[in-house]
């Protein structure tokens, strides 16, 4: 079983590195590409912080420090992606 500190990092790897090939790609990403990017942000950030109201004696502060860290980057990002989504159509 993976700990839930090694969950939250995972997770916010995998949106930095979403984030990270958004700035260099030159192309345009197709609307439904943001959004399903858009769901996962929200998904896995709703799951992490699900996981440490449910679950709290399984939470370090180290890693209730990342699940805040995790949702706050799903959310702003969701928030940019949904921006791009609007002013493409």
């Amino acid at each position: 079983m993976i700990p839930p500190t090694g969950m939250a990092i995972a997770a916010l790897t995998v949106m930095l590195w979403l984030i990270w090939s958004d700035t260099i790609r030159t192309a345009r990403t197709p609307a439904i590409l943001y959004a399903v990017r858009i769901a996962l942000f929200v998904i896995v950030a709703g799951i992490l912080v699900l996981n440490r109201i449910r679950y709290p004696f399984l939470f370090s502060s180290t890693a209730t420090t990342l699940v805040i860290i995790v949702a706050l980057v799903g959310g702003g990002r969701r928030r940019v992606l949904r921006a791009a989504l609007v002013r493409r159509a």
